[in-house]
């Protein structure tokens, strides 16, 4: 067996980084520590030291790594030894992570990821290790699979799923221009607008009373000017946040394998067998409806892409809307060459969804009227809002079984369509249900499971048609 290695001394750096992630309330507990010389005080500092310089040196020293012929080995632990065995045909997705001050010494963090890992952190980290490591680990783990090309395949990958080896690598490279619209159409702003509200509350009410009243005479122009600024900080946030994560972004098919690689300060590089692939999401929020622009990202079961959108990989940031097959396609073959007609799953009646709509905002409109009299009739704008998403679910529903083993799904969320493709053979469960109001309506809900990440992700279509629902339903127990 290989030696044993130890990470390259600025891993000490990522780990430190982490435990500020991990234990950053500390320091606001030691800034609200008014008497230095306090117990607390005091206390909170030796936690300080024990979790940002203690803990780190400590998990630098003991950890080692062995890139064996047959499996990643990992020895760690300080007081409790813990000793790892990766097999290379269980890892599920190899990630690299080169941060800028990494590349110079052409070192980075790699994560590890098995289908039997269930928390949030990966099966195995390694900081600051040579940018051969995740080669060679790839290379053994596609070494390993190279002889299985018997009937026990067949189990892991169904003809739906496999794709012949590529001769030659497909590769796209998203432009300026996509990225610009990328990150201008991005909803995450949403986030970054409450960021800067809860930044607000924390301004000392003193300071924010005595502005208040120096532009008491401009009150209406100074709540509309300040509420334009702060969206437009928020959405200025956004958009140099998603370019620099989505910058120079790449999607290569290597083999049997999708690459993507992407970010400004911090190169990030996933590698994802294909026939691990869990299902396809094509989606598109209300802004990229109306510019027909879409974004494409794949569910995987593993948590590689816990900092993507949604949680799932994305592998084709933005393009139009009409060259999405056709581009997707040479990348993962078992997608349509072409938009389907999902009219096979409907919604008969828009009705019930609008219901449900309006039923969810109806008690916060109803508490805002009885403790704010003067300012309920602010919630009843959430009522038309409401009643028009209820509208955009129904109308965005839809379905088809598009070959004997494929199935689409359309969903309309949150004033997001998204388009699900799933092999058969990844299907975790299905359920049909119809409550007993709903028999005399001939309407049915379809629930489908598929793996998402190290959890389940439940594909829900509401107010189905019954016989077009169960002709689905009677499908997948043929298959199951």
């Amino acid at each position: 067996m290989t030696k044993p290695k130890r990470t390259h001394p600025l891993g000490l750096l990522q780990h430190i980084a982490k435990s500020f992630k991990d234990y950053w309330y500390l320091i606001i507990l030691l800034f609200t520590q008014r008497e230095t010389d306090s117990i607390w005080f005091w206390a909170i500092i030796t936690l300080l030291v024990m979790a940002f310089i203690i803990d780190p040196l400590a998990k630098w020293l003991t950890l080692t790594y062995v890139v064996d012929p047959d499996a990643v080995i990992i020895h760690s632990g300080v007081f409790v030894r813990h000793h790892e065995h990766i097999p290379y045909s269980r890892i599920q997705t190899v990630q690299s992570k080169q941060w800028f001050y990494l590349k110079p010494f052409k070192l980075e963090e790699v994560l590890i990821e098995t289908a039997s890992h269930e928390d949030k952190a990966p099966e195995a980290r390694l900081a600051a290790v040579p940018t051969s490591v995740a080669v060679e680990i790839e290379r053994r783990r596609q070494a390993n699979l190279a002889p299985i090309t018997d009937a026990s395949a067949t189990s892991e990958a169904t003809s739906t799923t496999e794709a012949p080896s590529a001769t030659t690598d497909l590769h796209y490279q998203i432009n300026n221009g996509d990225l610009i619209k990328f990150g201008l159409t991005s909803l995450i702003f949403i986030p970054f607008l409450l960021v800067l509200l809860g930044l607000y509350n924390k301004v000392p009410r003193s300071l924010s009373d005595h502005l208040i009243a120096d532009a008491s005479h401009l009150a209406l122009a100074l709540l509309i000017g300040g509420a334009l600024v702060i969206i437009v900080v928020a959405w200025l946030g956004a958009f140099l946040w998603t370019l620099t994560r989505y910058y120079h972004f790449e999607l290569t098919r290597r083999d049997d394998n999708l690459i993507t690689a992407k970010g400004l300060f911090q190169r990030n590089t996933i590698t994802a067998p294909l026939n691990r692939l869990q299902a396809v999401r094509i989606k598109q929020n209300i802004l990229r409806q109306w510019l027909h622009l879409q974004t494409v990202q794949i569910l995987i079961a593993s948590k590689a892409a816990s900092d993507d959108d949604d949680n799932d990989l994305v592998v084709m940031p933005v393009i139009p809307t009409p060259a999405v097959y056709t581009v997707m396609h040479p990348f993962i073959d078992w997608l349509p060459a072409q938009r389907p007609d999902l009219s096979q799953l409907t919604v008969p009646r828009s009705w019930y969804q609008i219901r449900n709509a309006l039923l969810i905002v109806a008690a916060p409109v109803a508490l805002l009227w009885w403790l704010f009299p003067s300012w309920g009739w602010v919630g009843l704008i959430l009522l038309p809002i409401a009643a028009t998403q209820g509208r955009y679910a129904a109308r965005n529903t839809g379905g088809k079984l598009i070959t004997p083993t494929l199935l689409a799904l359309q969903t309309g969320n949150f004033w997001t369509r998204e388009v699900y493709y799933v092999p058969v053979d990844k299907i975790q469960s299905m359920k049909l249900k119809r409550s007993i109001w709903m028999k005399r309506t001939h309407l049915a809900h379809l629930t489908i499971n598929v793996r998402h990440g190290n959890k389940n992700q439940s594909i829900h279509l509401r107010y189905l048609a019954v016989a077009a629902a169960n002709d689905i339903y009677q499908w997948y127990l043929h298959q199951a």
